[in-house]
């Protein structure tokens, strides 16, 4: 089943060919400090194996005031890191946040790859979110295509199409 959201995107970046996320970006979008976020990753019971290719131990220089600073650990982590991390997380918000990073991991990685997602298939369904609470769902038609607005244009522009908002096709007619 795949999920589609409208909810804002959590940020999702492409670094070295592939699509991550940081545990900073996790806290911000989760509401959790970020050194109990870093505390929960580094405790994961998963395989060395597992750690070296999904999460990054990085450190940056963070002003602390009056010129100074102070080294501060985060990670990188790709969507499987990301998935293993979130696991433990609970409640509305957390189910809300995994749908979300998840539908962001793969709208980054269908662009990454240059797919276009088009559904022809029954079992996929459509969330609308609001305020990270699902506000309505129904299932995407066969004749239905679902995309964002970057990708609606973009799809237009390939097919040679001229892409201009209602508003300014006016002021063009009116002057």
């Amino acid at each position: 089943m795949t999920i589609h959201t409208s909810l804002s995107t959590p940020k999702v970046t492409i670094h070295n060919g592939k699509a991550i996320t940081t545990t900073e970006d996790v806290a911000l979008y989760f509401e959790k400090q970020h050194h109990h976020v870093v505390q929960k990753l580094e405790s994961l019971d998963c395989s060395p194996e597992f750690t070296i290719r999904n999460f990054s131990r990085m450190v940056k220089d963070k002003a602390i005031g009056s010129g100074a600073t102070r080294e501060v650990v985060y990670y990188e982590m790709t969507k499987d890191g990301f998935v293993f991390l979130v696991m433990g997380f609970t409640g509305k918000k957390a189910a809300a946040f995994k749908e979300a990073y998840i539908a962001e991991f793969n709208r980054m990685e269908e662009r990454l790859h240059g797919a276009v997602a088009v559904s022809g298939v029954t079992n996929e369904i459509l969330l609308t979110l609001q305020d990270n609470k699902v506000i309505s769902s129904r299932p995407i038609a066969d004749n239905e295509c679902v995309a964002s607005l970057d990708t609606l244009f973009e799809i237009a522009r390939r097919a040679d199409y001229l892409v201009i908002h209602k508003d300014d096709l006016i002021k063009k007619l009116d002057s």
